[in-house]
């Protein structure tokens, strides 16, 4: 069996800011945790640039972070009363959202990064610009889950593959959830004509379908036509999400060589979680890869 480096098992990370959206990602975080035994933690990230104007001194701010204390209080109980043996931690720290976000998973052993996309309004509109930037940045993955979703459940994981060196990368965490979810994974691409491009994809997805094989998961391939999916890589994938019943698509973030700036997360990947309705997104950003890794090994 092809020896596969599995990801760890030890925090996840929510970030929040008291939206529906982020209440959903806590959802989810639980569904999560409970299978892999992970702790919880609740973030929430202070930006002074953004309350400047009532943050007129330290009791105030004081004051502010208490209030905060007793929200996440509040949906630590919440979790707690769902599931007794959680292990759930509080976090209150100052900086710009993501950038807290950041900071947290390199010092804790934070896997997985788990967070709404789309506030409503005030307090709760900064979250949807931090979780794009999140995913730029994190250097584990990302969950979006989106307002609304609260069936934190990954029957039909839909993966889309290309031609790209690291689009492998996301094969562990879709056999990791795929195992205890008892999922179907759905191996999608785009019809290739150009007859070198598509002998190189067919063998992406036949070492693909061979680990998943291995490994005992259930799965689909699928290419997708220009007669029935004629638009974009992003469009078509959502298409056939939407079409499947999706419970969660897995990307890469950024094309490898894209030298996109870090605030931004690629195309395709916007493509995919704006288009995704109410599909929550893993994004993973890739990792460098050496010429014989990309080419001969999984990596």
């Amino acid at each position: 069996m092809t020896e596969l480096t599995t990801p760890k098992d030890h925090k996840i990370l929510v970030p929040v800011d008291f939206s529906e959206s982020s209440h959903n990602a806590m959802q989810y975080a639980i569904a999560m945790a409970k299978l892999f035994d992970n702790e919880i933690v609740l973030l929430y990230a202070l930006n002074e640039k953004r309350f400047a104007s009532i943050l007129t001194g330290s009791d105030t701010k004081q004051l502010i972070k208490e209030g905060i204390k007793s929200k996440l209080d509040e949906s630590r109980d919440m979790i707690l009363k769902m599931w007794p043996e959680a292990r759930v931690a509080l976090e209150v720290r100052e900086g710009k959202p993501y950038k807290v976000v950041e900071k947290l998973t390199e010092q804790e052993n934070v896997d997985l990064v788990v967070m709404g996309t789309n506030g409503e309004s005030g307090i709760e509109k900064f979250i949807g610009s931090t979780t794009r930037r999140v995913m730029s940045s994190s250097h584990v993955p990302v969950v979006a889950v989106k307002r609304g979703k609260m069936d934190p459940t990954f029957e039909n994981i839909v993966m889309p593959i290309d031609l790209t060196k690291t689009t492998k990368q996301k094969v562990n965490w879709a056999i990791k959830l795929a195992k205890k979810f008892n999922s179907t994974i759905h191996v999608i691409s785009e019809v290739e004509k150009d007859v070198f491009l598509k002998n190189k994809l067919d063998k992406n997805l036949k070492q693909i379908e061979g680990i998943l094989e291995e490994n005992g998961i259930k799965f689909i391939t699928k290419l997708l036509d220009d007669k029935r999916y004629p638009d974009h890589i992003g469009k078509d994938t959502t298409k056939y999400a939407d079409e499947v019943g999706a419970d969660l698509i897995i990307i890469m973030t950024q094309q490898e060589g894209s030298g996109l700036s870090q605030v931004f997360i690629g195309n395709y990947a916007e493509q995919i979680v704006a288009g995704a309705d109410q599909t929550p997104v893993m994004s993973i950003n890739p990792r460098k890869t050496t010429r014989f890794e990309g080419s001969e090994g999984f990596y």
